[in-house]
C-alpha cells in the first residue's frame, strides 16, 4: 500500500446526503426502486469500510516508523557509547604510559637500619657487563677500582649518551656504561691483596644481580680453589695463579656465548702446572736480560780482597764503595731446568753493577 501522509483518525466523514453528492446518488439510484437516503448510507458505509482499511495500515505504517527510529536510535546510542568507550580506553592507555614515564620509587622495610657494612659501587661500566652476563676485569671491583669511580662521580656528572641495542630497538644509554677505565688493570697483573679483595666485591655483585644460582656457586668455588691453593705459598706461585684465574674465567666467559661452557669450580691442576711453567720461565729471561744489561766484572784485583778481608774503620777505596750486593733469583729446581753456570755465583747491585767470583780466583 501506497505511504500514507497523514493520521486518517482525524479525518472527517463526508455528508454523502447533501446537494454534492447527488450526482452520485443518482447514478447508485439509476433504475432501481432505492431512495437517496439509502444511497446516501450505501456511500456512508463504503466510506467507513476504506477507512478502516486505510487506518490498519496507517496503524502498521505508524508502528513500523516507530519500531525503524527505535532501531535507529538504538544503533545510534551503541555508536554513542562505543566511541565514549574507546576515548576512555584511550584516556587510560595515555595515563598509564604517563604512569610508566613517571619516576617510581620502590618501598622500603620500616624500622630496618643501614647494614653495618657498606659495598663500595663499582663504575656504570663494569654493572653493565655483569647484568650482561660477559667478561669483567675484577680491578672494576677492588677498592682501587671502586675509588676511580668514586672520584670521576665527585668530579663531573657525564651526560654523554651514546646508541644501544635493546632486543629489536635502538635505545640511548649513558656513554659511562659502555666506556673502560684507562686505569684498569689486567687480572693477571693484579697484587694477590687486590684479587683477594676484588673477588669479594665481584661475588656479592653477581648475586645482587641475580645471576643464576648454578653459576654463582661455580664462581664461588672456583675463587675458594684459588686463594686456597698451596701453590700461593711458593717463589711466584701467586703470579702463576693469577694468571690461571684471568685465563680460565675469560675463557669460560667465551664458551658461555658459544653454549659449550665446562665447569668453572672445577679446579684443573695440569693447566696450572703449565702456567706455572711459563711465570718460571718469564722470570728467567727477565732475569738473565737484567744481568747482561749491567757491566760484568769478572775478577777482582787480589790486593782488594785481602784488604777487604781485614777489619778497618778506614774508608773503602772509590771503586769498592759500592751498594749492598743482592743475590739474583736461582733457577727452578727442576729437571728440565739446567744451569750453565753452577760454579759461579751470581750478585746484582742496586747500582746497575755485578760481579762474578770465580771460586778458583779467591
Amino acid at each position: 500500500m501506497a505511504h500514507i501522509a497523514s493520521d486518517l483518525a482525524l479525518d472527517i466523514e463526508p455528508d454523502f446526503a447533501s446537494i454534492t453528492f447527488q450526482g452520485i446518488r443518482n447514478h447508485i439510484i439509476g433504475n432501481t426502486q432505492t431512495t437517496h437516503d439509502e444511497a446516501a448510507n450505501e456511500l456512508i458505509t463504503g466510506w467507513r469500510q476504506d477507512r478502516d482499511i486505510r487506518l490498519a495500515a496507517w496503524t502498521l505504517q505508524v508502528n513500523e516508523a516507530t519500531r525503524l527510529a527505535t532501531e535507529a536510535a538504538r544503533v545510534e546510542q551503541e555508536r554513542v557509547d562505543q566511541e565514549c568507550l574507546l576515548a576512555e580506553q584511550e584516556a587510560e592507555d595515555e595515563r598509564r604510559e604517563v604512569e610508566k614515564k613517571k619516576p617510581k620509587i620502590n618501598d622500603f622495610k620500616v624500622g630496618t637500619s643501614v647494614s653495618d657494612t657498606l659495598l663500595h659501587r663499582p663504575s656504570q661500566y663494569a654493572i653493565h657487563k655483569l647484568k650482561s652476563f660477559e667478561y669483567v676485569e675484577l680491578w672494576y671491583f677492588s677498592p682501587d677500582g671502586c675509588k676511580d669511580t668514586a672520584d670521576k662521580a665527585k668530579s663531573s656528572t657525564d651526560r654523554t649518551f651514546g646508541f644501544t641495542k635493546v632486543d629489536d630497538f635502538v635505545a640511548l644509554k649513558v656513554v659511562a656504561a659502555f666506556k673502560p677505565s684507562h686505569k684498569a688493570i689486567q687480572d693477571h697483573s693484579l697484587e694477590w691483596r687486590q684479587f683477594d679483595m676484588a673477588k669479594n666485591s665481584f661475588l656479592l655483585y653477581i648475586n645482587k644481580l641475580n645471576w643464576p644460582e648454578k653459576h654463582q656457586r661455580a664462581l664461588t668455588m672456583f675463587f675458594m680453589n684459588i686463594v686456597s691453593h698451596p701453590k700461593h705459598s711458593e717463589p711466584f706461585g701467586e703470579q702463576a695463579l693469577l694468571l690461571y684465574a684471568a685465563c680460565v674465567r675469560r675463557d669460560w666467559h667465551d664458551t658461555l656465548t658459544l653454549d659449550n661452557a665446562f665447569d668453572i669450580g672445577i679446579f684443573n691442576a695440569s693447566l696450572l702446572k703449565n702456567l706455572d711453567e711459563e711465570v718460571w720461565n718469564k722470570n728467567r729471561l727477565e732475569t738473565l736480560t737484567e744481568v747482561c744489561l749491567f757491566p760484568q766484572i769478572t775478577s777482582i784485583n787480589a790486593d782488594h780482597l785481602l784488604f777487604l778481608s781485614q777489619p778497618s774503620n778506614l774508608p773503602l777505596p772509590l771503586p769498592l764503595m759500592l751498594p749492598p750486593m743482592l743475590p739474583l733469583p736461582l733457577p727452578s729446581p727442576r729437571s728440565h731446568a739446567s744451569c750453565s753456570c753452577s760454579r759461579t755465583q751470581t750478585f746484582c747491585s742496586p747500582a746497575s753493577a755485578s760481579f762474578i767470583v770465580e771460586p778458583a780466583a779467591l
